[in-house]
């Protein structure tokens, strides 16, 4: 069931559930300022058309497969989401219905015994599917999602667990956070 993390005029920050669908939990007259995929769980804006809150950060956690060779860095491809599929793949030119794409992630630790490193990530852009896509072109698939290649078996390992978000210019930013590992117990 959606929580309400947070409240104002003409906006509501709700948490939501694994399964639930993003463009579903608003309140009425509220539509989501953005999307989670369904199988993720997370921190969702929501607001009425005549206010905008702006959101000025928001931090992803996951859980992959693997070491990196770098603590932190930057991912940039060109992503080609195929809706017949519903997945999205890395492509090396730019055509019609490619995007580029940019995060930077932080891994935040190792599990050896394993082999999986749990990161935070923040995205320049948001594509269909990209935190998934971009982690498992470069061979490091999330726990638990099969569609990407992780032979994990547990439910998708990533959540949106920290937004930032002011009331427009002047006004104070305000951060909403959940502990990331109540959704990924297996850290």
């Amino acid at each position: 069931m959606t929580r309400i993390l947070g409240q104002g005029q003409g906006y509501q920050i709700l948490y939501k559930e694994r399964g639930e669908d993003s463009e579903k939990i608003a309140s009425s007259g509220l539509s989501a300022l953005y999307r989670l995929d369904v199988p993720v769980p997370g921190i969702i804006a929501t607001a009425d058309s005549g206010k905008r809150i702006r959101i000025t950060g928001k931090t992803y956690f996951l859980v992959c497969q693997g070491r990196f060779e770098e603590q932190e860095g930057v991912m940039e491809d060109l992503l080609f989401h195929d809706s017949r599929s519903n997945r999205t793949f890395p492509v090396k030119r730019m055509r019609k219905g490619v995007k580029e794409a940019r995060l930077n992630y932080k891994v935040l630790a190792y599990n050896e015994e394993k082999d999986t490193s749990f990161v935070s990530v923040t995205l320049g852009t948001g594509r269909t599917h990209q935190i998934r896509a971009q982690f498992a072109s470069r061979k490091h698939p999330l726990a638990g999602d099969g569609k990407y290649g992780s032979r994990i078996k547990c439910p998708v390992a990533l959540v949106m667990a920290e937004l930032t978000y002011d009331e427009g210019e002047g006004t104070k930013p305000v951060t909403v956070k959940t502990d990331p590992k109540e959704e990924l117990p297996f850290i």
